[in-house]
């Protein structure tokens, strides 16, 4: 059950989010794929992931997985498109502390990409001194 809610959750807010960019200029012997991941803030107290896309003509078809440290699946899927960004809420409540696995993988030239995303809670504290 707790599977099922935290696939309902990634899929659904996965959906959320596609936005179209300019063209980009394509670059030659360029090695990797042209995807980000970053850290977007957080909505409703839950890390926001996004994910960003930066592909050409020949290269615009992205297969991405999402796996916890045991191995399990969370999201599979396929996206189509060049230049557009895909956002995943994590449920905390769920996951806990869990290591995450994103691997995007590029359907035409079959190179793939590989981020670690975990959760670290610090506290600070701050004290300001100012002369009066």
């Amino acid at each position: 059950m707790k599977r099922n809610n935290i696939l309902i959750a990634l899929s659904l807010i996965s959906v959320m989010l596609f936005s179209t960019a300019n063209a980009a200029d394509t670059a030659y012997g360029v090695t990797s794929l042209p995807v980000e991941l970053k850290y977007a803030g957080n909505y409703n107290n839950q890390p926001l992931i996004q994910l960003n896309f930066n592909g050409t003509k020949e290269e615009n078809l992205f297969r991405i997985t999402v796996t916890d440290q045991a191995g399990v699946i969370l999201y599979n899927g396929n996206v189509k498109g060049e230049n557009f960004s895909k956002q995943f809420l994590l449920n905390t409540d769920d996951l806990g502390d869990a290591v995450l696995t994103f691997e995007i993988t590029g359907a035409k030239s079959g190179k793939s990409v590989s981020y670690q995303v975990s959760r670290q809670k610090k506290t600070t504290e701050q004290m300001n001194v100012v002369k009066l």
